[in-house]
């Protein structure tokens, strides 16, 4: 059992435990792009202006669009998913949460590479009738993986990782119990191998 454990990953566990503890009226700001679909089958808004999205085709909103919506709701609960390639535009926004002391949650959907771009440019590959080949290097972001966590905690915000479904339930607790900016970096896919 915990050989099977160990193999799943934490996506739905996470998203479920949101579910079962977030406030009706939290808002949820979703930059989290490829695990989005997992994520928010289970974390569906149920009242209008709840889910915010990125527009545009842009990375990297998810962190600092967070802050915008809990400086619009300072008296709600705002949890930002981002991916781990989006986070990496606009990772330093944490810091403004932890100076201000902003209650804002954090999600990094950690898959260890810019997952969107690579989806992308195999879509591109298919139309244009080119052979499937090798990724370009630049999308992978597992050599040397970024450590979220202390990243996270060198500008002031708290912060755990996350990498397997019974990690989730203490993860969310620890999260919504905190009354300052808290990360969850969340593994939503297994290392390059």
């Amino acid at each position: 059992e915990a050989a099977a454990e160990a193999a799943e990953l934490p996506t739905i566990s996470l998203a479920k435990e949101f579910a079962r503890r977030l406030p009706a009226d939290a808002i949820l700001f979703d930059e989290a792009l490829t695990a989005s679909p997992a994520l928010f089958r289970r974390l569906a808004p149920t009242v209008p202006g709840q889910w915010m999205q990125t527009r545009g085709g842009s990375l990297g909103v998810g962190i600092p669009g967070a802050l915008g919506a809990q400086l619009a709701h300072p008296d709600r609960t705002v949890v930002g998913f981002t991916g781990d390639g989006g986070s990496m535009y606009t990772f330093q926004a944490l810091w403004t949460a932890a100076r201000y002391g902003l209650p804002t949650k954090f999600v990094i959907c950690n898959n260890g590479s810019y997952k969107l771009l690579e989806d992308n440019i195999e879509e591109y590959w298919r139309e244009q009738r080119i052979p499937a080949h090798e990724q370009p290097e630049i999308f992978d972001l597992s050599s040397p993986a970024v450590d979220f966590v202390s990243l996270a905690g060198s500008l002031g915000v708290a912060a755990v990782r996350v990498e397997k479904p019974g990690q989730a339930e203490e993860a969310v607790a620890q999260a919504l119990a905190h009354r300052g900016p808290f990360l969850i970096d969340l593994v939503t896919a297994k290392g390059k191998g």
